[in-house]
């Protein structure tokens, strides 16, 4: 019952959002979490994690990210239901730095491995692939909620995303799409999981899921970090860096090595915009 009840209120919001404009959508999305976040007892979390990053960070200052952070959370909640009309080429409020890095490696290689974190509205940074035509699998984890599970699933299979779920079913269908040429997969790394391999991140021991690491060393997978930036209201800056090689993953040589080295660029995406990144998530207290 309570699943439902939680169903009927997202689709509720998700039809009205889906009616009006991109920006009223995303506003209302901010304002809505935003008095959410006034009153939620996951700041407690969330201020833990900050101290850890930011320890000369004063409280106000602290706070001041997180009202930020809920605000720019219900932004993204609030372009879900565009996301199948949003276009990346052409397009005045979306800057692309580095498409060469994209698709010189899609080109180049059997297969591409990409990651991102959940920075910006990540969302965005399959578009460009799909777009020119080349097909991703998405690895995600469940929301708990079925009925939200479908619906989310259904907005992101109607932008072209192809989805896997995490769990053991979901490494062996991971390794059906590495077998076949333009099976490109894409990931966000910044999540905890329990059973992960204990790697750096802030100057902490985590818990991190391997799989990215284990894919390209396995299959030779040049490795692509994606991350979008909101500049402002619905203006992003998506930017494809430079390509992790085949060579240099194996110069690492194993999946610590490789998940702390992909770690530091979340770091230095988590510190330029703190207040784009989700930080109610335990992540820093394991």
């Amino acid at each position: 019952m309570k699943n439902r009840l939680e169903f009927f209120l997202l689709i509720i919001f998700y039809y009205f959002s889906k009616i009006v404009r991109l920006k009223i959508a995303s506003s209302l999305g901010g304002l809505l979490l935003y008095i959410y976040g006034t009153f939620s007892k996951r700041n407690k979390i969330a201020l833990s994690n900050l101290s850890i990053v930011f320890p000369d960070k004063t409280t106000s200052e602290k706070r001041k990210i997180l009202r930020k952070m809920w605000f720019h959370f219900g932004r993204v909640i609030g372009e879900f239901p565009h996301l199948g009309s949003i276009r990346m080429e052409n397009n005045k409020d979306i800057h692309i730095e580095g498409i060469n890095n994209l698709l010189g490696s899609l080109n180049k290689y059997k297969n591409c491995l990409f990651f991102s974190a959940h920075i910006g509205n990540w969302e965005l940074t399959s578009h460009l692939l799909t777009e020119r035509g080349h097909r991703i699998h998405f690895i995600y984890r469940a929301p708990n909620n079925k009925f939200v599970d479908d619906l989310l699933r259904k907005i992101r299979l109607n932008y072209g995303v192809n989805l896997i779920r995490k769990g053991s079913s979901g490494a062996k269908e991971c390794i059906k799409v590495l077998n076949k040429k333009g099976g490109n997969i894409g990931m966000l790394i910044d999540q905890k999981m329990n059973d992960g391999i204990e790697t750096n991140f802030f100057n902490q021991k985590v818990k991190s899921a391997p799989a990215i690491a284990k894919f390209a060393l396995k299959y030779h997978c040049p490795i692509i970090p994606a991350v979008c930036f909101r500049l402002r209201s619905v203006k992003f800056r998506i930017s494809y860096l430079t390509p992790i090689t085949p060579e240099k993953i194996k110069k690492l040589g194993n999946e610590k090595k490789v998940m702390n080295y992909l770690n530091k660029y979340l770091e230095d995406w988590i510190t330029e915009n703190p207040h784009q990144w989700i930080w109610f998530h335990n992540r820093l207290n394991d």
